[in-house]
């Protein structure tokens, strides 16, 4: 097998256009450049550079042979850059995008801690309901909730962070003035609060038994902002479904109550996705091990808060 070295140094002397302008730029000697590209050409079997005391030219096979060299150290140079970066101190800003409320709110209690372990890294936070294009917005990391295949998310990693369930809600003074409804295909009877996303205005439902229904609903506002169907639920506006993790809190301060506890809507799965191009930047590989590992630890301490809470009352 050649020495890649002989490869190199043949792409320099092409690329100078001469062996001592090669040595110059690389910082070999000169006749050490002219012995390995001899040897090379004796390996091969065939000239690449036609050369006399007073001229230097590369032949018709040698030119070809270049082209190739260069794309290979070109490779080279870029693989030697990505080991070098692997190895450095995390450093530089990290762009993530993340969902408002409940996730974003998660996300900040450990940035912090965070920021302090990496103080050369730097955090923007995006926050949105939309699905942010990573490689056209230049976004290192996203954190979304839903399907792990979405529309252009092919040539991205995904890592799971946690599955969230979906339940109704609704206020005490609601349903004090409603009273409960006692099947799913009360809801219908009842004013509603959903996202612009559901599926033609169909509620999803599954029972803790396995069994699935779905429910037609009309209702009286939609709006991609779970931040705005709570707040519309905690004012008497109707009965929402949202997920748990958002509301957890509400739940617990009596802000909200379960409806029909035994039926959840889908669940949705909690992710970081991250282009693999970018995964390996120091500064974006460290958040995305941190922001896994804490977001997953502390959406499980909530969750389970809340199961023990709902399991109690």
């Amino acid at each position: 097998m050649h020495d890649l070295n002989d490869f190199r140094y043949f792409e320099a002397v092409v690329r100078n256009g001469g062996f001592n302008a090669a040595a110059r730029d690389i910082g070999v000697g000169k006749s050490t450049l002219s012995r390995r590209i001899m040897a090379l050409e004796q390996d091969l079997g065939v000239r690449l550079i036609e050369r006399t005391t007073h001229s230097f030219a590369v032949t018709a096979l040698g030119r070809d042979f270049y082209e190739k060299c260069r794309v290979a150290v070109a490779e080279l140079q870029s693989a030697e850059m990505l080991a070098t970066a692997m190895s450095a101190e995390p450093r530089g800003l990290v762009t993530v995008a993340a969902l408002p409320g409940a996730c974003a709110a998660t996300l900040g209690a450990g940035l912090p801690e965070f920021l302090e372990l990496y103080p050369k890294v730097r955090v923007r936070l995006l926050l949105g309901m939309r699905h942010f294009d990573l490689a056209e917005e230049q976004i290192d990391v996203a954190i979304r909730g839903g399907r792990l295949d979405g529309p252009g998310d092919g040539d991205l990693i995904v890592k799971k962070i946690a599955e969230v369930p979906w339940s109704l809600v609704a206020s005490p003074s609601y349903l004090a003035r409603t009273g409960l409804p006692k099947s799913p295909e009360d809801l219908t009877r009842y004013e509603t609060l959903a996202r612009d996303s559901d599926d033609g205005g169909n509620w999803r439902l599954l029972h803790r038994d396995g069994e699935r229904r779905s429910v037609r609903i009309q209702p009286r506002l939609m709006s991609p902002a779970l931040a705005v169907l709570a707040q519309a639920a905690r004012n008497g506006g109707g009965i929402a479904i949202l997920p748990e993790l958002f509301t957890a809190s509400m739940v617990q301060s009596g802000e909200l109550l379960r409806v029909l506890p035994e039926w959840s809507g889908e669940t949705e799965i909690l992710h970081l996705a991250f282009p693999s191009r970018r995964s390996m930047l120091p500064a974006v590989r460290a958040f995305v091990d941190f922001a896994h590992d804490r977001m997953t630890r502390l959406i499980q301490g909530k969750c389970d808060s809340l199961a023990d809470f709902v399991d109690a009352a």
